[in-house]
């Protein structure tokens, strides 16, 4: 009577998550009514944030300890990605720069490159400009240098920069290559966008509304950045953080052969590679493809991160030292966790587009 599956302590515990649930959803809907408020950027717990944006001040995701979320007015959420504005961090670019040369920037990126340097592997992917004609894609040099650049002082000025809490999703599934009109989404429970060209990849992320600030795809050492920011904050209570972002992330993403349970019934899956989805929950027992939609479950969260491992491979703005030149990163829910683990990266032709690979916005 007391601990059985309809028991009154089970039922108790029941209803005291949907009553928790209930409250978190009320906030995020008074935070969202809070962005279509704010006409001009706003500082909060000394982060700035973009106007039309507000802070979701629900608990566990209301510090930059644990993952500071904002939300725009219509649900989509970034959380900010602290870069710290220190001696360690810039150790030759300084702390005091005002003019900002090609020389600069280059110190800026070499010193995140060193901070960063555990996971990148020994890469030799860089991110550089590289000619593709392809409609979308940089025009020239000067065109790619000036986005990096403008994300560069972005991070070295404020400190971090803002992604999405989610991979990019879509309302409408995608099951195959084709025209991409839909602006992409920054919430849980969607469609993973996936069967994007790298340069659609580029173009969708530049449409998402950011007010003055810029969106785009991620540049590579944006993707390293994050890592080293969810490493220095679990540091302290996972001393194994680094080897599992860095050699096996079977425990926090979703992959071929990792074994989870989804009760999540606003989530779904997919048996069939992304052709079609049935609605959670599911236990998943054996080693199997399964593609989940967009946050499907805490388990996938790292400081409020989803699938930065697992589920679907995402493109970046990265150039390989290969004769392919577009990067994806992160691993895939076809792939497993100790071969693709959330620093892997690795190339594509930058036509390609499946059902495990998707993107994510960054905004700064």
């Amino acid at each position: 009577m007391l601990t059985g599956q309809n028991g009154i302590l089970n039922r108790a515990q029941e209803a005291k998550e949907k009553t928790e649930t209930a409250n978190k959803d009320e906030q995020r809907k008074l935070a969202q009514a809070e962005a279509l408020m704010n006409t001009e950027k706003t500082t909060y717990k000394g982060v700035t944030l973009p106007e039309g944006f507000a802070p979701t001040k629900i608990e566990g995701e209301d510090s930059i300890g644990d993952g500071l979320v904002i939300t725009d007015g219509y649900g989509n959420e970034y959380v900010w990605i602290e870069v710290p504005k220190t001696d360690t961090v810039y150790q030759t670019a300084g702390l005091n720069i005002t003019n900002f040369t090609n020389d600069e920037y280059d110190k800026i990126e070499d010193d995140l490159h060193t901070y960063t340097n555990y996971y990148r592997n020994g890469t030799e992917y860089k991110d550089v400009f590289y000619k593709d004609n392809t409609s979308g894609w940089f025009k020239d040099q000067n065109a790619y240098d000036e986005l990096k650049h403008k994300m560069l002082k972005s991070v070295y000025q404020n400190g971090g920069f803002w992604v999405g809490r989610y991979e990019a999703g879509i309302e409408m599934n995608r099951t195959e290559l084709g025209e991409t009109n839909a602006v992409p989404l920054t919430k849980a429970n969607l469609y993973p966008y996936t069967y994007v060209t790298r340069t659609q990849a580029k173009v969708l992320a530049e449409k998402v509304e950011a007010g003055s600030y810029t969106s785009s795809l991620m540049f590579g050492v944006q993707w390293d950045l994050i890592l080293k920011y969810i490493e220095t904050k679990k540091i302290t209570v996972d001393s194994k953080i680094k080897e599992t972002l860095n050699s096996n992330s079977i425990i926090i993403g979703n992959y071929n052969n990792s074994l989870w349970n989804i009760t999540n019934t606003h989530s779904k899956y997919s048996l069939d590679s992304g052709n079609s989805f049935v609605a959670c929950p599911y236990p998943k027992k054996e080693n199997a493809n399964v593609l989940l939609t967009t946050g499907a479950d805490s388990k996938f969260s790292l400081l409020n991160i989803y699938d930065i491992a697992g589920n679907v491979y995402e493109w970046t703005l990265e150039k390989t030292s290969e004769g392919v030149a577009g990067t994806f990163r992160g691993g895939g829910y076809n792939s497993d966790g100790s071969s693709r683990p959330a620093s892997f990266r690795d190339f594509l032709n930058t036509y390609s587009g499946y059902s495990s690979l998707g993107f994510r916005v960054s905004v700064y």
